[in-house]
């Protein structure tokens, strides 16, 4: 196929809930089945194979659904994986709903993962042409690393203590770590590929963009009001009358208001939950005070400053305000300044892949393998 036609309609069955292997078995169809995809030329008996052929007919347990260029290939397990990434979104479907919206994620997963193979072939041709094939190499092994920190991370994140734990985690939702790798690492190389052509044409973000930027949208650079506050609760359920309660409630006031830390007090006299936090009330922005009866209190409220009784419904509040922001613009300076250009630089980074992409759709040899 070439030119910017669509993308053909691919074969596809819905998605039925992945199988989970037992321990230490392969996940079917993974990097683990034998017969890896060989690259187009190599001897199959007494002929070499044409990359179709050799696709159709020696690699029994991958399913090439789509060749880019040359020999990039493109497979169903890979598209497939991409899908089950969204398993959280998924899982809140059920039917023809969850099954509709698996066909319309391949869908987009396969028209991503072509667009990505576009690039890297017209990658690859460029620098073959130009002599260039080492940086080829170099750009692998940065790939590489960056998949090797992004997966530290991940393991990090997750409280994966070895690899295996790791595979496991994939592994009960359908996935293969060497597939996820290889995604990585490809699309960190197009990523590469891409921003090493905005260099080349000088396209650079100015400070007058910058500016401009920055004035037209200034609710992007509000600071908004912020309270950082001690609470106490007494409540009338722990007295025998709601006059024990005041009682109780005005004398841990007037320590308070004497210079007593009400936080403290909080720890040992809350009936709420503040004295579970360190005396600390629920909530820093407007519309996140908890309770709601006292948040008005809260926002009148200057730093030090103790309020008095706050009467609700099941008994008495006492709040003190520890830190206070109020709203404002903050300055164009040079963090501002430094987190615009690498919005713009990201906008602009984004209009030439996709204008890159519609030129390979229109120039480039795409391959969607019939059944």
């Amino acid at each position: 196929m070439t030119g910017s036609q669509p993308v053909p309609g691919v074969p596809f069955n819905p998605l039925a809930p992945p199988v989970v292997p037992a321990s230490g078995a392969p996940v079917p169809g993974g990097p683990d089945a034998r017969g890896p995809v060989v690259p187009a030329g190599v001897v199959v008996g007494k002929k070499i194979a044409t990359t179709t052929e050799m696709l159709k007919s020696g690699i029994p347990r991958v399913k090439v659904i789509a060749i880019v260029g040359a020999n990039n290939v493109i497979t169903d397990e890979e598209i497939r994986e991409s899908v089950w990434q969204q398993y959280e979104e998924l899982a809140k479907l059920e039917g023809r709903a969850r099954q509709e919206r698996e066909r319309q994620l391949y869908s987009a997963a396969l028209k991503k993962t072509i667009e990505r193979e576009l690039i890297l072939d017209e990658m690859y041709a460029k620098l073959k042409k130009a002599n260039k094939a080492s940086l080829i190499e170099e750009l692998k092994e940065s790939a590489s690393q960056s998949a090797d920190r992004h997966i530290r991370e991940m393991k990090k994140h997750l409280g994966a203590k070895t690899d295996d734990d790791l595979n496991t985690f994939f592994r009960l939702r359908g996935l293969t770590l060497p597939v996820f790798r290889r995604q990585m690492e490809r699309e960190f190389m197009a990523s590469q590929y891409v921003s090493s052509l905005m260099k080349e044409t000088g396209r650079l973000v100015g400070l007058a963009e910058i500016r401009e930027f920055y004035d037209r949208h200034p609710d992007e650079f509000k600071s908004p009001d912020r309270v950082r506050w001690q609470h106490l609760f007494v409540s009338f359920a722990k007295y025998a009358t709601p006059q024990a309660a005041y009682n109780q409630a005005e004398a841990l006031r007037q320590k308070a208001a004497a210079g007593e830390d009400l936080g403290a007090l909080s720890k040992q006299f809350d009936h709420g939950l503040a004295g579970q936090q360190g005396g600390f009330g629920a909530g820093e922005k407007r519309g996140e005070i908890a309770p709601k009866d006292i948040e008005p209190t809260v926002w009148t409220l200057k730093v030090g400053q103790v309020s008095g009784l706050i009467q609700t419904p099941t008994g008495y509040h006492i709040v003190k305000v520890v830190e206070r922001d109020y709203e404002s613009v903050l300055p164009c300076d040079a963090k501002v300044q430094s987190k615009i250009r690498d919005k713009l630089n990201e906008s602009v980074y984004d209009q030439n892949k996709k204008k890159m992409v519609e030129d390979l759709w229109r120039k480039g040899v795409v391959r969607i393998l019939d059944e």
